[in-house]
């Protein structure tokens, strides 16, 4: 017989999964290595030499491949996670709740809504053609599952997918509304409201993804989040729940629980000793380098001049490849523990300034993206492109967050990689818009062991 207290245990399991080493692989250490697979994916992340994501992501032998080991291995996390939210969302039909656990039920059922949306999503992104809006969308989405049975299940339509999604958030935030969470690990009100504006987004619906955005806003400031400024911003993001209060949701991982090599500071800091950074520290796409003001402090995430000097001792390194991370550090050397922000309050201040600016609302989107912009660039006094200035902004902000390669695709927009890729390393600079690859190929071990799940050709 289960309890709401088993049920919150096996709750807690999920997102201590989100950095988790069960993908058997170490690269691809849960939703961390999935943000680094996506970015180096995309046309904003760039190294030499070391191997680690190379082949399967900067080069796309991952997404073009139905084979692919990597392609398979995160479609299986993903939907592991959606199991296990459907075995909670079941064990909650049948257990007893007492007196005053009204509320903790409702958490539990709220967070595992969330969990199962959030993971169907990011499916829908990497493995459906994008939404758009104004048209049918009755192209093939995902297999959308709401039980633990498993089995054959065939692929819902894109407008399907994406209506199952939004009916579990909106679920969900009805029933996480007034919670205190007090957990920046579990999913809260504001974290649901801001996950729909993500989706909102993608579906190019800019008045909802604006609402939502400021509804996320508004209640993680009221919970006590706010922007990062000053030296905030040079936290390293390995202490970010701690140093600032930017963060809405987020992995912390102890340091008697640290997940070794599987650890986003193991591929994406610049100071941890693994061979990852030694042999590849990451770095920014030059020609968006460019693109920030010489008054903003984000230039600092950066060392164009690509100094070896700074780097962990080694008997070899890649070379000074210039426009090196200094975005992202580990605790130390010897310590790849660290916090990773996966919803930050920055995000939500780009979103609302975004939707504002695709709907018209200029002067609202300049208000909401001043505000933003001033804690980074306190010179800023726009008078260009406001769209520009609000994607330049959001490129810079959220480097290797995992969203660049998202926000590419939702907008239909090509890859151009900058002056500091090297081809013979990279394979391609320019992947135009809808061009094979951008939508991954289901894996054939899920096609074959489900008939009704179609591939994408």
């Amino acid at each position: 017989n289960q309890s709401l207290d088993t049920l919150y245990f096996a709750l807690n399991g999920i997102h201590r999964e989100q950095v988790s080493q069960e993908s058997g692989s170490q690269g691809y250490g849960g939703e961390p290595g999935f943000m680094v697979a996506r970015d180096c994916s995309a046309d904003d992340v760039t190294w030499l030499t070391n191997t680690w994501y190379k082949s399967a992501n900067l080069n796309w032998q991952a997404n073009a491949s139905e084979t692919n080991s990597h392609n398979a291995r995160i479609w299986r996390v993903y939907y592991q996670w959606v199991m296990n939210a459907n075995l909670i969302l079941e064990g909650l039909e049948n257990v007893e709740v007492g007196a005053g656990q009204e509320q903790l039920y409702n958490q539990i059922k709220g967070e595992a809504l969330t969990f199962r949306a959030f993971a169907h999503f990011q499916v829908a992104q990497l493995w459906a053609n994008r939404y758009v809006a104004g048209e049918a969308n009755t192209h093939l989405g995902i297999p959308y599952r709401m039980d633990s049975k498993g089995g054959e299940l065939a692929r819902s339509t894109c407008k399907e997918t994406y209506e199952n999604i939004l009916a579990d958030l909106n679920e969900a935030a009805s029933l996480l509304a007034g919670i205190e969470v007090n957990d920046v690990n579990h999913f809260s009100e504001k974290v649901v409201w801001g996950l729909k504006a993500r989706v909102a987004l993608a579906m190019q619906d800019y008045a909802n993804a604006a609402a939502w955005a400021e509804k996320a806003i508004q209640l993680a400031e009221a919970d006590g989040n706010a922007l990062m400024e000053g030296d905030q911003l040079f936290c390293g993001f390995a202490d970010i729940t701690t140093d600032t209060k930017e963060a809405m949701y987020a992995a912390k991982t102890q340091n008697d629980q640290t997940v070794y090599f599987y650890s986003f500071y193991a591929y994406m800091s610049w100071n941890f000793s693994s061979t990852a950074i030694r042999q590849g520290v990451k770095a920014i796409n030059a020609d968006t380098y460019d693109t920030m003001s010489e008054t903003d402090l984000r230039r600092a995430w950066w060392d164009p001049t690509g100094s070896t000097a700074e780097l962990p001792a080694s008997s070899y390194h890649a070379g000074a490849i210039p426009y090196q991370n200094r975005k992202f550090r580990a605790v130390s050397t010897a310590s790849a523990v660290g916090d990773v922000a996966f919803i930050r309050l920055a995000e939500m201040y780009l979103t609302a300034a975004e939707a504002y600016a695709r709907g018209g609302n200029t002067a609202k989107a300049q208000e909401i993206f001043t505000k933003f912009q001033i804690t980074r660039d306190p010179a800023y006094v726009g008078g260009g492109d406001l769209i520009e200035e609000i994607m330049t902004s959001r490129r810079i902000e959220l480097w290797a967050e995992g969203l660049r390669y998202f926000d590419l695709k939702r907008l239909n927009l090509p890859i151009k990689r900058g002056r500091n890729f090297d081809i013979t390393f990279c394979t391609f600079l320019e992947k135009a818009a809808g061009e094979k690859g951008w939508t991954w190929e289901i894996p054939k071990i899920e096609t074959d062991n489900n008939p009704l799940c179609e591939k994408n050709y």
